[in-house]
C-alpha cells in the first residue's frame, strides 16, 4: 500500500509540474530502448532515421577527439546517441519536452532533434560536438554533481569546444559590445535545480526570452571559458580535473587560478574593453 502511495504521489506531482513531467518522460523514453546501429552501436535511432544514424557515426569520432582534447580526458565511458525523425519522440526523450531544440544531453545521453538532418543540417557537426562536451562532463561525475556547476560554465565550455557551436546565431563582436554595455550574464558560482535551461543576465533583458537572447548568453559563456583557458592553459586543466573530481566549482576555480571567479570575470572584462 505504502509503494503503491508513493507510486500516485508521483504520477501526480508529474502531471501537475510541467519539469518534472518532462524528465520522466525523457527517462521512460530513454534512447537505449531505441535499434543500435551495428557498426557503431552507442548510436541509437528511431525508425526511419536508419540514414540519419549513419551520419552520425561518421561524424562521432571527431566530436569525441575534440572533445578529450579540449578537456583534457577520454570518455569515462561511451556515450550513447539518440538520433529522432520524429517532433514529437524527440521531445518526449529529451527531457525538457522541447521539440524546438535542435539538441540536449539528457541523463548522460546525446538527444539530437529531427531539424539537424534537415533544414539545420550544417549547423550537425558542431551541435552534436557541444552535446558531446555536456555528455563527457557526465561520464565522470554524478547527475548531482553536473547539476551543481553553474550552467554559464557547461554552455560555455560547449561552445568554445565546438568552435561556436550552439551561439551561431550571434557573433563575437556582438556579444562583447554587449558586454561593454552592461547587458552580459550573471557569473553565479553554483547551478540549481530551479534552472536546468537557462544562463541567467545580470539584469533582466528589455529585449523578451527568444532564440537570439539564449545564443548572446551562450557566446558569451563561450567567450569567457575561452579567457580562462587561453590565459592559463594550466591553471584550466587544474581547474577541469578538480570539477571532474566532483569537486565545487568554487574550489575548482580556486585550484585552476588561485582567486575566485568573479575576480576572472572583472580581468575578462577589463581586457577585453583594452582590445
Amino acid at each position: 500500500m505504502a509503494a503503491a502511495a508513493i507510486l500516485v504521489l508521483l504520477a501526480a506531482s508529474a502531471a501537475a509540474v510541467p519539469t518534472v513531467r518532462h524528465i520522466a518522460s525523457g527517462w521512460w523514453n530513454s534512447p537505449h530502448k531505441l535499434r543500435a546501429l551495428p557498426e557503431s552501436p552507442e548510436v541509437h535511432y528511431e525508425d526511419g532515421a536508419v540514414e540519419a544514424a549513419r551520419t552520425v557515426a561518421g561524424l562521432l569520432p571527431a566530436a569525441i577527439a575534440r572533445v578529450e582534447a579540449v578537456h583534457g580526458r577520454p570518455f569515462a565511458h561511451p556515450v550513447t546517441v539518440g538520433v529522432y525523425v520524429s517532433r514529437d519522440a524527440y521531445a518526449a526523450a529529451n527531457g525538457a519536452g522541447d521539440p524546438g531544440s535542435v539538441g540536449l544531453m539528457f541523463l548522460g545521453h546525446v538527444i539530437l532533434s529531427p531539424s539537424l538532418f534537415s533544414r539545420q543540417r550544417a549547423r550537425l557537426p558542431a551541435i552534436l560536438t557541444h552535446e558531446m562536451s555536456h555528455a563527457h562532463l557526465q561520464s565522470w561525475i554524478s547527475q548531482l554533481a553536473y547539476i551543481r556547476l553553474p550552467h554559464w560554465f557547461t554552455e560555455g565550455l560547449a561552445v568554445m569546444v565546438a568552435d561556436g557551436g550552439g551561439a551561431e546565431g550571434v557573433s563575437e563582436a556582438q556579444a562583447r559590445e554587449a558586454i561593454r554595455h552592461g547587458d552580459h550574464i550573471a557569473i553565479e558560482r553554483a547551478g540549481s535545480l530551479l534552472n536546468l535551461v537557462y544562463v541567467k543576465f545580470e539584469r533582466p533583458p528589455e529585449i523578451p526570452d527568444t532564440p537570439f537572447r539564449r545564443q548572446m548568453s551562450y557566446r558569451q559563456a563561450g567567450l569567457f571559458v575561452t579567457f580562462l583557458r587561453d590565459t592559463s592553459p594550466a591553471g584550466f586543466g587544474r581547474m577541469m580535473n578538480a570539477i571532474m573530481a566532483s569537486r565545487p566549482f568554487v574550489d575548482a576555480v580556486s585550484a585552476g587560478y588561485d582567486t575566485d571567479i568573479q575576480t576572472l570575470w572583472l580581468r575578462f572584462v577589463e581586457a577585453d574593453q583594452s582590445r
